[in-house]
């Protein structure tokens, strides 16, 4: 379990942290502002972030609220001392899925986080394992996280309940569907030419040779694709028949 902290004073910050790891989340960073957190919530995957909602700066824990609900699909606690109806309201907006008072207690820190992973485990479908953070994706294979950029990303072939993702370096596999996956993938680069695969775009080239009526090829490999996918393909990547 991977927790990101959001909290400009350092001794909470410590507090929590320590609180955390007494109940087994050993894996937890610590970022003191709205760009740190940025920075951490582009490079890295966490299951679960701690924010405070009054950060030193311009920017504010629920600005972090926001960006996580624009890009990211994982679930955010407030942290806070606010009793501002304002503040909280604004807070509200951004759907997190609880709030911890200021100064907490141990069994406070507990059942809240508790409560909002119970809840996160409802509403999640398969594919938030497969996160997009800028201009790559995480997937998790054999309990290890690996990034992929979606430059170096070929194909995606569906094998039943598991997907093969092939890219320039290697294949991997992963237990999941196309249906969650595409949604996952910006649609301007990836396109679903088949039931059974998706293609990047930018691996076709504009020579009619490497698309017919059956198929497209990609590094050698060729993909099915129907006829009305054929037509959407073609257009999407601006070449005419």
């Amino acid at each position: 379990m991977n927790i990101l902290i959001v909290e400009d004073e350092n001794i909470i910050a410590k507090h929590l942290q320590f609180t955390l790891q007494s109940f087994g989340y050993k894996d937890n960073e610590i970022a003191t502002d709205f760009q740190s957190a940025l920075e951490l919530l582009q490079t890295k995957v966490y299951d679960l972030a701690i924010i405070d909602i009054n950060l030193n700066g311009f920017q504010t824990g629920i600005e972090i609220g926001e960006y996580i609900n624009a890009h990211l699909k994982m679930p955010f606690i407030y942290l806070t001392s606010h009793e501002e109806m304002a503040i909280v309201n604004a807070a509200l907006q951004t759907a997190p899925y609880a709030f911890l008072n200021k100064p907490f207690q141990k069994i406070a820190v507990y059942t809240t986080l508790k409560l909002a992973l119970s809840d996160a485990k409802k509403e999640v479908v398969k594919g938030a394992d497969v996160p997009v953070i800028k201009d790559a994706l995480f997937i998790k294979e054999r309990h290890t996280f690996y990034k992929i950029l979606l430059a170096d990303l070929l194909y995606i072939r569906s094998d039943d309940n598991y997907l093969e993702l092939h890219t320039t370096k290697r294949r991997y596999t992963i237990r999941e569907t196309l249906k969650n996956i595409i949604g996952q993938l910006p649609e301007d680069i990836f396109f679903r030419a088949h039931k059974s695969f998706i293609i990047n775009l930018n691996e076709i080239s504009s020579n009619l040779s490497t698309i017919n009526y059956t198929h497209v090829i990609i590094d050698d490999v060729e993909i099915p694709i129907t006829t009305d996918n054929r037509l959407e393909l073609l257009s999407r990547i601006k070449t005419f028949s």
